[in-house]
Parts: C-alpha cells; sequence; structure tokens
C-alpha cells in the first residue's frame, strides 16, 4: 500500500499534460510535484515523435535534443504534419555556433522555446506553462460542467467543489484527484498517473494502483451525495483510466461510472 505520510505536492494543479524525452529523473520529479503530468517516452526519431504526440493528446514536449537523439530539427516533422502541439527543447548547444544562433534554428524549424542544459527545472516549468498558455490562451481556473439540470464547478486555484452551488467539502486524496481530472477535462488519465502525480514514484503493481479506484468511488459518492447525478459525471474508460467530460460537452452523464 502507498504510504499516505508520503509528501504530497501543495502547488496550484495545473496538470498539462506533457511528454518528455531524454529528461533526468530530478528535473521530471519537479514537475509532477508542480503539477505537470509527465509521460517519459523513449523516442526513436521525429516520426516516432509525431505518432506519440497524436496518440498521446500531450499539452506540449520537451525534448532533450542531445540525449533523445532527434536534434535542432525535432519539431519540423511536427509542423509538417500540421501538429501544433507546442515543443521545448533543452540543449547544451554547440561549440562552433553562438546560441542565439542555435536557438533561432530550433525556433524557424517549428520549436516554441529552447532552453539551455542542464536546464533548471523551475525554468521548464515557466516555460511549459508560458507555451502552453499562449497555445491555449490561459490555463483553466474554473471547471463548470452542466448536465440534465446538475452543475458542476470545480475552482482549481481555492481547490474549492460545488454542486448546483453547494458548496462539498472532499477530504485530501479525493479533493486532489477531483483537481487532477477537472485540470485535464476531456482527456483519459490513467490510474498510474493519478498515482504517480499524488504520491510520486511508486512501483507500479497493480495492487497498489487500486486505490486510485477506492478513492474514486469515494468521490463519487460525495458529490452524490448532492446531486446522484453529479457522481456520474466521472467516467469510467475500461481498461485505461478516468475522465471528467470537456466543459463543452453537455451531455448525459455515463452509466458505467459505477
Amino acid at each position: 500500500m502507498v504510504n499516505s505520510a508520503q509528501k504530497l505536492f501543495t502547488n496550484r494543479e495545473v496538470c498539462m499534460k506533457v511528454l518528455v524525452a531524454g529528461l533526468d529523473g530530478t528535473t521530471i520529479t519537479f514537475l509532477r510535484e508542480h503539477g505537470i503530468a509527465v509521460e517519459k517516452q523513449d523516442i526513436e526519431d521525429a516520426e516516432d515523435l509525431a505518432s506519440w504526440v497524436i496518440d498521446g493528446a500531450y499539452d506540449a514536449g520537451v525534448i532533450d535534443l542531445e540525449k533523445s537523439g532527434l536534434g535542432i530539427y525535432a519539431a519540423r516533422t511536427l509542423r509538417s504534419k500540421k501538429i501544433v502541439t507546442p515543443i521545448v527543447g533543452v540543449t547544451v548547444g554547440k561549440t562552433d555556433q553562438s546560441w542565439g544562433d542555435y536557438r533561432s534554428m530550433f525556433l524557424e524549424n517549428g520549436g516554441d522555446d529552447l532552453l539551455h542544459g542542464p536546464v533548471n527545472p523551475r525554468e521548464l516549468t515557466a516555460s511549459l506553462r508560458a507555451v502552453t498558455r499562449r497555445f491555449s490562451g490561459s490555463l483553466l481556473d474554473v471547471y463548470e460542467l452542466t448536465s440534465n439540470g446538475t452543475i458542476l464547478k470545480v475552482n482549481l486555484t481555492t481547490r474549492s467543489i460545488s454542486v448546483n452551488g453547494t458548496s462539498v467539502y472532499m477530504p485530501e486524496h479525493e479533493n486532489r484527484l477531483l483537481m487532477l481530472l477537472a485540470s485535464a477535462p476531456g482527456r483519459v488519465l490513467s490510474k498510474e498517473m493519478l498515482l504517480t502525480q499524488m504520491y510520486g514514484d511508486y512501483p507500479g503493481d497493480e495492487p497498489e494502483m487500486k486505490i486510485i479506484d477506492v478513492f474514486i468511488c469515494k468521490l463519487r459518492r460525495k458529490l452524490a451525495d448532492v446531486d446522484v447525478n453529479a457522481g456520474k459525471f466521472i467516467e469510467t474508460v475500461w481498461g485505461r483510466g478516468y475522465i471528467l467530460p470537456a466543459q463543452s460537452e453537455s451531455k448525459k452523464p455515463a452509466e458505467k461510472a459505477a
């Protein structure tokens, strides 16, 4: 069982979903502790990167240009395929080329930002927030979903929750899960990702991940105590994880969410 005494991150949950290639474990841990859902992948080439970005529905990608082997043109194939997902590069640069020229080449070939390695985790976090903010217009502050007369509102800044205008108190774990789901509306978050975001690194076996099912069940009950339909907003995607519909979706709550 996961040790509940482990430190939970206390920063505001942004929970953008980010693909990373070539980053070190310390940097990945920092990103996760600051509310960024990180998926580390081994990328073979630019075509493989494009496939991962499309299939994973990521908000952004972070590529160490040297360690990943993708190089300065890492984002060019994405743009040629009309894939607009922001890409942040990390590089030590070239001894025979000025940093300004090298960075310009990356930006001119489809990259969104280039940071000097070894990267400062805080700088990388700020860069990711900036490029995703430019891409989407703004970061999500309030999640609201209305369906069949039931209104769920989640404020990601204050971490407050209401159903039909009635404030709902959530214990720490259930609150954190709802913040994570509401920060990524319309995207499936796997149990592994949710557990990692809450507790950091863990063995990853099935018994460990079942704790997420327990907390989801408790979360649904808390919402259903106010309005039975509110408990159905959190949908189960069998074999993949859990999802809250995008705010623009106003549909009948999932019947399989029991």
